[in-house]
């Protein structure tokens, strides 16, 4: 038999009994990696951890939380921006280290670095003074910044914060001064306003509920575009007339590149997570719900907070 004939049988055989290469559409072939930018026991992991114990009979694959914290968040970023676009590592990524973070230090870790896959849910601050606080309404307490410029005290949970950037983002939108005092974390801004040491602070419903309850803080206004469950009659910030709007999200998102199919595949499965009995309940444990949205809605309000959020800290600077 000549040479080349049997070089043609050798291929032949090789395509028909050889491994072949798993495509997008045989995706998800192994586990997955879920990255979190942050370290253990703060929302994003506990929120992971809640996607991850239903995920794998929607997506046929163990879903493997995987820590990488450091760099306000960059660290975990970059470990997936560098990843190779094949869908087995993706991060669930926030508004501190992907907006804030990323716009502030103008490191490469936003929008424009990522391939938005889901979005999760969304936590909005709360505004909130001490329950003997003259100010029964967000209204009364914006009148008095005006009246008297720089004397209203705001504790801030750090600068740049979950309770600092909605706070300079209100006054902007309302055209007030305020008196900026910075603390060491939520907790200690918290306790700062119950001891009388500043007048109000933006926290989140989990730490906040507590002391609403036992009626020593009164929540003034919710930072997201609608009211919450925990405090169904508090107005969002735009009832009392201030068109802000800021959530702290966490949504998937993976590397630039991921093949269309692939980001069809993790979309379909997040969804179904989002919509888990199991999960919901565990979400609302942690004091959250469930705001789903595609990878191109969630692309869509990204863009418009990007934007939203750029415009802030330039004038800060």
């Amino acid at each position: 038999m000549p040479l080349y004939a049997i070089r043609i049988i050798l291929v032949v055989v090789a395509l028909l009994t050889g491994p072949w290469p798993a495509s997008a559409q045989d995706f998800p072939t192994k586990p997955i990696e879920l990255v979190i930018p942050y370290g253990p026991g703060g929302s994003h992991d506990l929120t992971a951890r809640a996607i991850a114990s239903v995920a794998q009979q929607y997506l046929g694959q163990p879903l493997l939380v995987v820590l990488k914290p450091g760099g306000g968040g960059a660290v975990g970023s970059q470990y997936v921006i560098r990843a190779k676009p094949d869908g087995y590592t993706i991060m669930l990524g926030g508004t501190g280290p992907n907006t804030i973070f990323a716009l502030v230090q103008k490191a490469p870790i936003g929008p424009d670095q990522f391939t938005p896959i889901a979005r999760i849910n969304y936590s909005p601050p709360v505004f909130a003074v001490r329950n003997e606080a003259p100010w029964k309404t967000m209204r009364e307490a914006l009148d008095y910044m005006k009246k008297n410029p720089g004397k209203f005290n705001f504790a801030n949970s750090g600068t740049w914060g979950a309770a600092d950037f909605p706070m300079r983002m209100m006054a902007k939108a309302a055209g007030v001064e305020y008196n900026n005092i910075p603390f060491d974390g939520g907790g200690p801004a918290t306790l700062a306003v119950l001891g009388g040491h500043a007048d109000a602070t933006f926290s989140f419903t989990a730490q906040l509920m507590p002391q609403v309850t036992a009626g020593k803080l009164r929540p003034l206004a919710v930072t997201g575009p609608s009211r919450i469950r925990e405090l169904p009659q508090t107005p969002t910030l735009k009832e009392e007339g201030v068109d802000v709007v800021f959530t702290m999200w966490r949504a998937v998102v993976g590397p630039k590149g991921l093949p269309p199919a692939t980001v069809t595949k993790l979309e379909g499965a997040f969804r179904k997570i989002a919509e888990d009995k199991q999960f919901l309940e565990q979400i609302r444990q942690l004091g959250d719900d469930v705001q789903f949205q595609t990878g191109k809605e969630f692309e869509a309000t990204w863009r418009q907070e990007w934007d939203a959020f750029g415009r802030v800290v330039t004038a800060a600077k």
